[in-house]
């Protein structure tokens, strides 16, 4: 992400950041003990010096440059385990599966509270018992048998995008890959969880604030990497501008919901969160739920699509092969819920796309009492940071890490760490759309591939830029080619 450039001023604390990532800066507080059968249980006692984990001496305020460079020196010099010291205090970084495992099971570390910008109270952002509550209330609706009739939605908007790849296949006119998974991503999630169809100008504008709010948290978290903030003047007012457009499309669902009799009510995840305990949920918290929905339902999906676009495109053996397990189960069908189980190799193409590019790659955690993981002493209120970016390249656990190996989830090795791949995190906190997201790229990536290749367009250097999450820089654009000249599937409305 390029930070320097002509009318931007250097603010080494922007009053946005106020709650980036610690609750309190405190260092003090009991010994946190751990659980005998936790998986570093029986490890007790603070170690004296600090400086017991390795890591640079002085505060890290100045280092301006991509965070993935910047974790990755400090990772190729001490170890696994590094500590630092950022503006807002010390931070630890674990990228070993065992840590990671240790870390994402243990309560003592909280979320840390920069999503609560974007996400208030919803499921993604808070802990304790309002959390619990909410998350047995919602994932009833996301367990398989909930998610199979949702498929027939999925297809139908593949298929509507399938035509207009079509259509721009035959004009030769380019497309935006990750524009165009983040728009069918986000229209699937909003008329499968809230049964809504929003009109095509609702749903640009809602697209482009939910973009515009991610990337200004993304630019926001560098600063615990330590790169200092640069807001451009009117940064600040386009980032309420998009949390305003979020709020008007969420509050009007709700509105709109909460005006139809009960008995003409949808049964989907909003009218269960409305009509949910003894007086339902205020309107702030179904807004902070949608908004929870709407942005870690879609995310995630569109992000490892457009990756995967991409490494098909550099990986022609991968895409032959991927092509051949389409050209036979599919037979011109887009694939409904039966036919994903005789798409392994389709499967295992998105799953290493998600280890090569994690949509989510990092996770900060604040710890809520002092404690000690495997021997390392944890002040309270420090960050610790997990990142599925690196844990997914360790060479201990992933032979040629580098490598777009499909194969690797046909016949996974029994003896890989269960951490050592958490696309979806881990622990009380692993994702509650885990199994919507699988069955959705499968299905979209299955439909597209089964007729077109998509093919970058030359000249283009497309990174990933990490903010909260995985994004491309530049959005890669690209051509698509009709595969053996197959018209692209109707729109199957009543397809199962």
């Amino acid at each position: 992400m390029h930070h320097e450039c002509s009318g931007l001023t250097q603010i080494p604390f922007h009053p946005l950041a106020l709650p980036l990532l610690f609750a309190d800066n405190r260092f003090v507080g009991r010994a946190h003990v751990k659980d005998s059968h936790h998986p570093l249980g029986g490890i007790g006692g603070i170690v004296p010096s600090p400086r017991a984990t390795p890591g640079p001496a002085g505060i890290i305020a100045d280092a301006n440059i991509d965070p993935l460079i910047f974790l990755k020196r400090l990772l190729d010099q001490y170890g696994d385990v590094v500590r630092y010291q950022s503006r807002f205090g010390p931070c630890f970084v674990f990228v070993n599966p065992v840590h990671v495992q240790a870390i994402l099971h243990d309560e003592n570390y909280r979320r840390a509270s920069l999503v609560k910008m974007m996400l208030g109270e919803g499921l993604l952002a808070v802990d304790g018992p309002f959390w619990r509550s909410q998350r047995r209330l919602m994932q009833r609706d996301f367990l398989p048998a909930r998610i199979e009739p949702m498929v027939a939605n999925m297809v139908r908007r593949t298929s509507m995008l399938a035509e207009k790849w079509n259509a721009a296949a035959q004009a030769r006119q380019p497309i935006n890959a990750m524009a165009d998974m983040t728009r069918l991503t986000l229209q699937i999630v909003v008329e499968a969880l809230f049964s809504s169809d929003l009109p095509d100008s609702k749903m640009t504008d809602l697209c482009a604030a939910v973009t515009q709010t991610i990337e200004d948290l993304g630019q926001i978290s560098w600063t615990i990497f330590g790169t200092p903030m640069h807001f451009a003047p009117g940064a600040s007012a386009k980032f309420a501008a998009g949390r305003k457009a979020i709020d008007q499309t969420c509050y009007e669902m709700i509105s709109a919901r909460r005006a139809m009799p009960q008995d003409r009510r949808p049964c989907d995840l909003l009218t269960l969160l409305i009509e949910s305990g003894d007086g339902g949920m205020s309107d702030r918290q179904l807004r902070d739920e949608i908004v929870t929905m709407l942005v870690g339902g879609h995310e995630t999906t569109a992000l490892a699509l457009s990756w995967a676009w991409k490494l098909l495109a550099e990986n022609t053996q991968v895409e032959a092969q991927l092509h051949g397990e389409l050209d036979q189960n599919l037979q011109d069908h887009a694939p409904p819920m039966n036919a994903i189980a005789k798409l392994p190799f389709s499967r295992a193409v998105f799953q290493e796309s998600m280890r090569l590019y994690p949509p989510v790659w990092y996770m900060a955690r604040v710890a809520n009492e002092e404690a000690v993981i495997d021997g390392h002493p944890i002040p309270r209120g420090a960050c610790i940071i997990v990142s599925a970016w690196f844990t997914h390249r360790h060479i201990d656990y992933w032979p040629d890490p580098e490598r777009f190996n499909p194969h690797r989830f046909i016949d996974p090795d029994p003896l890989r760490h269960r951490y050592a791949y958490f696309p979806f995190g881990g622990g009380r906190h692993q994702c509650l759309g885990m199994h919507f997201a699988n069955i959705e790229g499968a299905i979209i990536l299955a439909t597209l591939a089964r007729q077109f290749r998509v093919v970058p367009l030359a000249g283009q250097e497309v990174r990933p830029m990490p903010g909260i999450t995985l994004r491309q820089s530049p959005p890669m654009r690209a051509m698509v080619e009709l595969r053996n000249s197959r018209p692209a599937i109707s729109n199957p409305r009543s397809r199962p």
